[in-house]
């Protein structure tokens, strides 16, 4: 499993919204700048994280970001998944498998694992994440 750069970046954009969670908006360029990221990139991470509401956004002055829900609501699952939407893909499900399902000693390992992993992250808040 490979974890993407806008995987990565998401967690710690949500992890600084979640150090700084009030009724206040967040300005990307106070993320940028306290993670050292493109506020382009962040837009684009941002704009995926609304669309699954997980952070609400205003604009103007006094605008940004901001968690929609506390942080011990929000699973380390949830913000992935509205970066990707296979969160956790197995060789298995690959079309250039060609090992019949049945005949593959390694299927059930990795099945497993997804299973596991998949369980793991809908486990941990947001709030434990940035506690760690």
């Amino acid at each position: 499993m490979k974890i993407s750069k806008k995987e990565d970046f998401s967690l710690i954009f949500m992890s600084i919204l979640a150090k700084e969670y009030s009724d206040k908006y967040i300005p990307l360029s106070y993320v940028a700048e306290r993670a050292n990221f493109s506020v382009l990139f962040l837009k684009h991470i941002a704009s995926a994280l609304l669309k699954k509401g997980l952070v609400e956004s205003k604009e103007g002055i006094g605008g940004g970001y901001r968690l929609s829900r506390k942080p011990k609501s929000i699973s380390i699952s949830e913000i992935l998944e509205a970066i990707t939407s296979n969160r956790i893909s197995v060789p298995c499900e690959k079309s250039s498998c060609h090992v019949k399902k049945k005949e593959c000693a390694c299927h059930s390992l990795w099945d497993n694992l997804s299973s596991k992993m998949s369980s793991y992250l809908k486990a941990i808040s947001l709030a434990e994440f940035v506690n760690q």
